[in-house]
């Protein structure tokens, strides 16, 4: 079966795609070296994916990932959980730190 995808179609899934996963590689860069202010590091996720366009942060957040509890302090295994919406799509994404 053929599915046919349009441009705007295919742009559509690429800005999805760049608005979960630029906020992941940056906070992954964030920790590599140290950890750093959980909340510091969710308002700079907020703001760096606001720029992404039509994408409306919902939610961001770090957690331990043995307890899933936030934590206050950010680092290389931390798991980070969050929301996007682009236009009325709601995507929702966690990744290792």
């Amino acid at each position: 079966m053929l599915t046919v995808v349009t441009i705007s179609a295919m742009q559509r899934r690429a800005r999805q795609w760049q608005a979960r996963r630029i906020p992941v590689q940056r906070a992954r860069a964030a920790v590599a070296s140290a950890p750093r202010p959980a909340a510091k590091l969710k308002q700079q996720l907020r703001a760096l994916t606001a720029t992404q366009p039509q994408a409306r942060p919902d939610y961001i957040e770090f957690f331990d990932p043995q307890t899933l509890l936030p934590v206050r302090q950010a680092r290389q295994g931390t798991r980070l959980a969050l929301a996007v919406f682009i236009g009325q799509t709601r995507l929702i994404d966690n990744a290792a730190l």
